[in-house]
């Protein structure tokens, strides 16, 4: 290590220093030859100006020797040497303490970010003219370029030295500050968004201006933009296909539930009220996963919500209070990520790392990287040590840990000939959305394979199935299909009282309502519930439903699952998301 990079490690701020100083041997180096790169453009761009600028000066002091008389010439070189001498020495200076301020602030901005190394870098050089904003310029242009390919590159290394630090479990200080910090971070991401729309802004202007002036003045240039048209638009297709391919990962195909021990399911009543409360009722399954992670399903704080902000009377004393807390943290978190159903496992993953950083993550990784990664997480946890002095800050691992519980759904298909033609004729005779026709096909694909059976029914969500009776057959077709608020174990009484659902009547009955054969009985044999799917092409009202016999049965099975003219409901109702 040079004396240029000891004393622009030496110049850092406190923060970014302690970062530094944690990373690999070989990080060091990578970071400290990306910030000596980024500051030799600056500096190089620099001279060349001064080059064209002395040039000029040169020409001018040519042409003045030249009129002068031989007799004082001499004189007059030797005294535009010796300057010449004195300007290439201080040339020399400046270059090396102009290098050494550029890589200062390229330090500060590769380890800490753009936002908090303006920050720290104006703090700490106040004298220093407009440096930050003279560096700021030729280096938004190379932050989605060559500082984010040293950061990336460095991440790896980050990550290893975290894992090999034996972390000690966090305090209840420590937690309360990742709260408290969280809220903070949320508040400098939003001011630093709106910072960096500005400067992408203007650099983006500036290209456009370039682009527009290159091709304008070189007839060539429009033969080179028609090539990076086509480029760009064979790149834009091979991206699609992709990303077609990449759905599982974004989870927008599947259906997830949790698979948790018989501890964490027993407090799936408490879940779903509380995820009910605060408008996340379709992520019951979810909450059980982060209970099971948490707890283990221990009482009384299932859900880890002790330094919560939502706990304003602690000690937390029930699994309820627990319960209350953590679903309106998670329904924050959710919201934050703009997470868009139970399925999209890239919202749950940002909101899942969210609710164990603090939610100022989920801007901090919006901004800077669009979304989670464990890398980032890892790097978001680094940081926080180094800014709060902490040994470790949260579980770096906690998306991970908690989706081993949270289990996608095998794809099911509907296998019944019979049923295969019905559904096809329903689809093309009645309009409705995909999460609707989910439901159904999930219940299609059981007709021909379920035998009906109140005593033996299997209401715990398995998914080769031999027995069900008619309202554990429709909870798990909306199960199943995302709707994770619908317990498997409901009744038809369920059905029937359920807040999630809305009365409506029969002349305005849709594919995805539901239908009771009575609005006052309860359970058993006294009342019946399926599902509608829609009418034939020749008018008939089709309903999906498992019942013991049935004379009414579209598919020829008469017991068990089977799409049916059945004529005996009388009560309907709709699922209330679905009621617009």
């Amino acid at each position: 290590m040079d004396k240029l990079e000891r004393d622009v490690i030496e110049n850092l701020s406190e923060p970014a220093k302690r970062l530094f100083w944690s990373l690999h041997h070989n990080s060091q180096r990578r970071v400290l030859k990306q910030a000596k790169e980024i500051a030799g453009q600056k500096v190089k761009k620099q001279k060349l100006k001064e080059r064209i600028k002395s040039k000029s000066i040169q020409k001018k002091e040519i042409r003045k020797k030249n009129n002068k008389k031989r007799s004082g010439s001499i004189s007059a070189e030797k005294r535009d040497a010796a300057f010449s001498n004195v300007r290439s020495a201080t040339h020399i200076s400046e270059s090396v303490h102009e290098t050494k301020e550029v890589m200062i602030f390229a330090m500060q901005f590769l380890l800490l970010g753009e936002s908090q190394s303006e920050e720290s870098y104006s703090s700490s050089s106040s004298g220093t003219g407009n440096r930050v904003s003279d560096f700021a310029r030729p280096v938004s242009g190379m932050a989605a370029r060559s500082a984010e390919k040293s950061v990336r590159r460095v991440q790896g290394s980050i990550r290893a030295n975290v894992q090999r630090q034996k972390c000690a479990a966090i305090s209840a200080h420590q937690k309360k500050q990742m709260r408290k910090n969280g809220r903070k971070s949320a508040e400098q991401g939003a001011k630093g968004v709106v910072r960096g729309m500005e400067k992408v802004a203007k650099g983006v202007s500036k290209i456009i201006a370039s682009v527009v002036h290159a091709v304008t003045s070189n007839p060539v240039m429009w033969i080179a933009l028609l090539v990076i048209v086509l480029i760009g638009v064979v790149a834009g297709v091979i991206a699609m296909v992709i990303g077609s391919g990449g759905v599982a990962n974004s989870g927008d195909s599947s259906t997830y539930q949790a698979q948790v021990s018989e501890q964490t399911e027993s407090y799936r009543e408490l879940v779903t009220k509380y995820c009910e409360k605060y408008g996340i009722d379709d992520y019951v399954d979810l909450c059980l996963a982060m209970i099971e992670q948490e707890s283990g399903g221990n009482p009384p704080d299932v859900m880890q919500t002790e330094q919560s902000y939502y706990n304003t009377s602690p000690p937390i004393d029930t699994a309820e209070e627990s319960i209350d807390c953590g679903t309106h943290e998670l329904s924050d978190c959710l919201e934050k990520a703009k997470c868009k159903n139970p399925s999209d496992m890239a919202g749950i993953s940002l909101a899942l790392q969210g609710y164990n950083f603090g939610n100022g993550y989920i801007d901090w990784a919006l901004k800077n990287y669009k979304g989670y990664t464990k890398e980032n997480a890892v790097i978001f946890s680094q940081k926080m040590c180094a800014e709060l002095g902490y040994s470790s800050y949260g579980d770096v691992e906690y998306v991970p840990h908690v989706l081993r519980y949270y289990v996608a759904n095998p794809e099911t298909a509907v296998t019944n000939e019979s049923a295969k033609s019905i559904l096809e004729e329903l689809k093309e005779n009645n309009k409705a959305d995909a999460d609707v026709w989910a439901v159904i096909e999930k219940g299609a694909s059981l007709i021909g394979t379920l035998q009906y059976s109140m005593e033996k029914r299997q209401g715990d969500g398995r998914d080769n199935l031999e027995f069900l009776d008619c309202s554990s057959f429709t909870a798990w077709s909306f199960h199943k299909a995302g709707n994770s608020g619908i317990a498997y174990g409901s009744t038809t009484e369920t059905f029937r009282l359920s807040s999630k659902f809305v009365d409506i009547e029969a002349k305005d009955l849709r594919p995805g309502d539901i239908g009771l054969k009575s609005p006052t009985a309860g359970t058993g044999g006294a009342n019946h519930v399926g599902i509608y799917c829609g009418t034939l092409k020749n008018g008939m009202k089709v309903w999906l439903h498992c019942t013991s016999s049935s004379g009414s049965s579209l598919t020829g099975n008469k017991s068990g699952a089977m799409f049916g003219a059945y004529t005996g409901f009388t009560y309907f109702r709709r699922l209330k998301k679905w009621n617009k």
